[in-house]
């Protein structure tokens, strides 16, 4: 392949790369303007949402917990080796 065929191959991908990326560029720019205009549109009230009370729980008594005594006979030995 002569030289100026590498150098007209390599021109053409170029192009073909910058013509993508445009296309691209373009497409950002469109999208972002009509998503400006869209939120910047005076027709869209206010939104007003509802949103239901939880129903009340039942409230009970609070339990007291279970207190569990344990009496243990002593026969005077405390545990030391004395």
């Amino acid at each position: 392949m002569n030289s100026i065929h590498r150098v007209g191959v390599m021109v053409a991908s170029m192009v073909t790369v910058a013509t993508i990326a445009g296309a691209f560029v373009v497409q950002g720019y469109v999208t972002a303007e009509q998503a400006a205009a869209a939120a910047t549109t005076a027709s869209r009230g206010p939104q007003i949402i509802y949103v239901a009370a939880l129903p009340s729980a039942a409230t009970a008594a609070p339990v007291q917990p279970q207190v569990i005594h344990v009496v243990v006979p002593g026969n005077g030995d405390d545990g030391g080796s004395d």
